[in-house]
């Protein structure tokens, strides 16, 4: 089994709002620092978004100078031009949402943050990161490696944030899959088609999310989104590392029943995922494919090969 390690994601303490300066050069309120100061967090590693509000908070909240804190702009805010007025916090939902409009022309994307975010983590590896952030750049991450699901289930995470507020995590964080074979012996699998590029397969499945109650239930939810598929869940394959923050475990699954239309996962309405297709393929059609990863492909034919 893969070695855990702890992930900790502060989101700062309130600010003192001042109009003539920029947001990234907010101090801490007195409230802030008191609020800050309370949560005693200790750690190998605390690094932080290079704005002031979130650089005090880490510093507060493990007693240490403001020097001795790691800034990496990788966990900043989302860019963004925005006017505080009357409706500032519904454009922020709608972008939490993944409703983009007109009101977000001039922002990132929440798959650019999460990115970003991602490869900011990956950057500093420890046995235990602090990381000093921002509310809707860390709602953007969780969302995107399947902690939350998007959506409203994703605006209601982000407004139940405090100020400040921890999240703890172990990390790599686990995906699960399913080596998925139907009554015939056949392998359901996911045909990928991004736009531009070749299409790859892969086994379905996806992350485990925070209120999933173990790894089996989060695949056979992910099973019923993606597929609109009950199945019976066997043993673990395999489990292997696909960065330093995230891993994958591979499950033996027998399906049930399937009811195409029943398929509801949110990667449905994004017309720049490109498509996902389900397919049933047999053992001797393995070799033709594209399938990913290959640590899947070997062990499928290799169940597949003639016994000699």
């Amino acid at each position: 089994m893969i070695a855990r390690r702890r992930l900790t994601l502060l989101r700062h303490a309130m600010p003192e709002i001042d109009p003539l300066e920029s947001p990234s050069a907010w101090r801490l309120s007195s409230a802030g620092v008191v609020a800050a100061s309370a949560l005693s967090i200790n750690g190998t590693l605390a690094i932080s978004s290079p704005e002031t509000k979130s650089v005090q908070t880490t510093a507060l909240a493990l007693d240490l100078d403001l020097e001795a804190i790691v800034r990496d702009p990788r966990f900043r805010e989302v860019d963004r031009e925005e006017r505080v007025h009357d409706g500032f916090r519904e454009a922020r939902r709608a972008w939490i949402a993944g409703r983009l409009d007109g009101r977000h022309h001039t922002w990132e994307r929440p798959d650019a943050d999460a990115q970003r975010f991602h490869e900011g983590l990956i950057a500093h590896p420890a046995e235990h990161v602090i990381v000093g952030t921002h509310g809707m750049v860390l709602t953007a991450w969780v969302v995107a490696q399947g902690l939350v699901a998007p959506g409203e289930e994703a605006v209601a995470f982000w407004e139940s944030l405090r100020f400040p507020d921890v999240i703890e995590l172990s990390i790599p964080l686990l995906r699960v899959r399913a080596a998925l074979t139907d009554a015939d012996g056949r392998h359901v699998l996911i045909k990928r088609t991004r736009p531009g590029q070749e299409p790859y397969w892969t086994a379905p499945g996806g992350g485990v999310a925070l209120s999933d109650a173990s790894p089996e239930d989060a695949l056979l939810r992910e099973l019923r989104e993606e597929l609109g598929a009950e199945a019976e869940i066997g043993p673990v394959l395999f489990e292997r590392a696909i960065d330093g923050i995230r891993s994958e475990r591979f499950y033996r699954a027998r399906l049930i029943s399937m009811e195409q239309s029943a398929r509801s996962g949110p990667e449905f309405d994004d017309l720049e995922r490109g498509t996902y297709d389900i397919e049933a393929v047999t053992d001797d059609d393995l070799d033709a494919l594209d399938l990913r990863p290959a640590e899947l492909k070997d062990l499928l034919s290799r169940r597949a090969a003639p016994r000699r």
